[in-house]
């Protein structure tokens, strides 16, 4: 979802092979390598799932996420692994943009359902406008990152201090 910079208008994902990288690391297995199709199912799918985030209410937000995975041929089946039985939401063999967006939308409903629209976040970050799942305890997060947009916060906030003390 984070895949393209909104503020700075600096797409992260330019080609196919950035695409297969994605996937990989989000454990999708490719069986050819992505094309400009695909990349543009991605950017399309990438638009749909930031509109979750800014969804005005839970049940707007599940609509938008039941349309995602209708049109990505959602198809909840269980499967025993290891001698316990697992729900999947879409086929292995299924197209690797259809995987990933069942697979996400299941993983957003799973967030509202069960702890609601309040843990779906914009960063506060200046000049970011990432997407993110707070999953703290007591829900109080602000950026995408601490380590990256929380600290760029907390340097700016210390040079205001310091240049109001002089």
């Amino acid at each position: 979802m984070n895949t393209y910079n909104i503020v700075r208008g600096k797409e992260k994902m330019p080609d196919p092979a950035a695409l297969a990288e994605m996937l990989i690391a989000h454990g999708i297995r490719l069986k050819a390598a992505p094309t400009g199709n695909d990349l543009e199912r991605a950017y399309t799918l990438r638009a749909a799932l930031r509109e979750v985030f800014s969804a005005p209410d839970d049940e707007t937000a599940a609509a938008l996420l039941n349309r995602i995975l209708a049109e990505h041929h959602a198809l909840p089946y269980f499967h025993k692994h290891d001698g316990s039985w697992q729900l999947h939401a879409t086929d292995l063999q299924d197209d690797p943009i259809d995987q990933y967006a069942v697979t996400a939308a299941m993983g957003l409903l799973g967030v509202i359902t069960t702890a609601g629209m309040s843990r779906l976040h914009t960063c506060d970050g200046n000049r970011c406008e990432e997407v993110f799942v707070d999953i703290s305890r007591n829900q109080s997060r602000r950026y995408c990152s601490p380590q990256i947009c929380g600290n760029r916060a907390s340097a700016a906030a210390h040079r205001a201090r310091q240049k109001g003390a002089t």
